[in-house]
């Protein structure tokens, strides 16, 4: 029993360490690769700490080239932004995905009430937010700040659509990708007739957990392998706020 208590510390321990040691903005570039074509994306990832809370933003930002452009017209944007809760990982407060020239569809976690708002064509649903509910942005970047996950994960995630509760099996592989031979943590998400579509994330462990590859469906099938080609980080400067 002393010998797990101890496990347990130190696990917390190196979780604190490396959420403490995190830059303030990480930028990261893919490659995507789909059936019919090529493309990018950059996301960024921000940190601050307010009155005692750390607050995360992310922006994503896609873009197609090719044959895949004329299905895919336009960039999409995606936007993320809420609070970290220690060691439970993010908890989102707004969600964002913008194609083309389309107006953008609004989520929003109105934790207090329990609810999730989606706002889209000029439509507002509001349906019970179940505890520990990410976005599809978030989710990639939430264990960053949380314990790595066991063999197994339930996770409720949404996107500017619908919630739901999806399965994931977790392994460990060695990743091939243009910066170098990673080690990753692999959450693969485990299909059903409910829910067909295809999602697997690679976490990088020697870069904070983040997704360093990416393979998802699309609402119209269309499937989407997006690789790291570059991670840049800005250290956090040292006023204190």
């Amino acid at each position: 029993m002393k010998r797990l208590l101890t496990l347990v510390l130190c696990l917390w321990a190196g979780i604190a360490a490396r959420a403490e040691n995190l830059p303030e903005r990480i930028d990261i570039e893919y490659t995507l690769n789909g059936s019919i074509g090529q493309g990018k994306a950059h996301e960024t990832l921000l940190l601050r700490k307010e009155n005692g809370v750390q607050h995360y933003a992310i922006n994503s930002e896609a873009s197609a080239s090719g044959l895949l452009r004329l299905i895919k017209r336009g960039s999409i944007h995606r936007h993320s932004e809420g609070t970290i809760m220690p060691r439970k990982g993010m908890k989102p407060l707004r969600f964002t995905d913008q194609r083309g020239g389309k107006p953008a569809r609004e989520v929003e976690f109105d934790w207090s009430g329990k609810h999730i708002i989606y706002r889209r064509k000029g439509l507002e649903i509001v349906q019970n937010l179940p505890n520990g509910t990410l976005d599809e942005l978030s989710f990639g970047y939430h264990f960053m700040f949380t314990p790595p996950p066991g063999k197994t994960l339930v996770v409720h995630e949404t996107d500017y659509r619908i919630l739901q509760q999806n399965h994931y099996t977790v392994t460990r592989e060695l990743l091939d990708t243009p910066m170098g031979k990673l080690s990753t943590i692999v959450l693969t998400k485990q299909q059903d007739q409910d829910n067909p579509s295809r999602k697997k994330i690679w976490l990088a462990t020697a870069h904070h957990l983040l997704p360093v590859r990416i393979i998802s469906t699309e609402k119209d099938g269309l499937e989407i392998d997006r690789i790291v080609t570059k991670i840049d980080y800005t250290p956090a400067n040292n006023t204190t706020r």
